[in-house]
């Protein structure tokens, strides 16, 4: 796997993105965090051609790939930040692997307790996880698109993205499909893979992530539907050096709709918790 490079100098920041975005789709919020450090990503499973979706079974699968690739670099003390399935899979790394991260930023992570957790784990019995709505919904996506315009006219008024950022949705029209050999254009993360990653998600995540000793920040959209208040709460009591945060009136997208904001938050924790990091290369 590849690490992509999106400049900066300074202390190395991985950033983990969320499940269906390419990395490019992050831009913005990237150019404010290259300002003060080396920004890079993993070029993740779904992003690597030939790598078959049903290899992978847990989102602890994630993490590894994140700590191998950066172990294989000669890379400790990183300062890591990811969204959705990339904060939790940072979380599950940092856990694992103590010294990895200097420190955690985890954008509106994918936790879950309570009822939720009990329905996964009862799916999971199951093996009724690939009848979910949200897979199913992944597998159903229409994939094709004559034209990128057509694409962003699709997109532009769903719910999902109707507050975004006007560049970040740009850079996702722009990166998010592929020209195909028949002369329209495909997804550039398959739904196959989309779906997996729903699929996947760990019945209990918080063993796979309690033993995380970085200092960490977890954020939460106020109006998130998929880290939920609770869970939120939990984070903070599972973890011994965590602290949460909430972005005003922001979904579980907030580092697309708002991703300045998001930038200087992360700064601003990193200035707390490793003063005098973005002065040292």
């Amino acid at each position: 796997m590849e690490l992509d490079d999106w400049g900066g100098t300074g202390p190395l920041l991985h950033f983990a993105c969320a499940n269906g975005f390419p990395p490019e789709t992050y831009r913005k919020l990237f150019a404010r965090l290259a300002t003060r450090y080396h920004v890079v990503s993993l070029r993740t499973r779904p992003l690597t051609p030939g790598e078959d979706p049903k290899k992978l079974t847990t989102w602890q699968q994630l993490g590894d790939d994140l700590a191998r690739e950066l172990k294989a670099r000669g890379r400790s003390g990183v300062l890591g930040v990811g969204h959705s399935v990339g904060g939790a899979s940072t979380l599950m790394a940092s856990a694992a692997h103590p010294g990895l991260f200097r420190a955690v930023v985890a954008l509106d992570p994918v936790l879950i307790t309570g009822s939720r957790a009990w329905a996964v784990r009862l799916l999971k019995l199951l093996g009724r996880m690939d009848r979910t709505a949200i897979v199913q919904g992944a597998l159903r996506r229409r994939d094709r698109f004559a034209t990128r315009e057509e694409a962003a006219d699709a997109y532009r008024d769903r719910k999902l993205f109707r507050d975004w950022d006007a560049d970040c949705f740009n850079d996702y029209i722009t990166h998010g499909l592929v020209p195909t050999p028949e002369g329209d254009f495909r997804l550039r993360i398959p739904r196959e893979w989309e779906a997996r990653i729903f699929e996947t998600f760990p019945a209990n995540p918080w063993k796979l992530i309690r033993a995380n000793t970085a200092p960490t920040l977890v954020m939460r959209g106020e109006k998130s539907d998929t880290l939920l208040p609770d869970a939120l709460a939990r984070a903070e009591r599972e973890m011994p050096r965590a602290r949460v945060d909430v972005m005003p009136l922001a979904s579980h997208l907030f580092p697309l709709e708002q991703p300045r904001e998001t930038a200087e938050r992360v700064l601003r924790f990193f200035d707390l918790v490793a003063p005098g990091d973005a002065d040292a290369a």
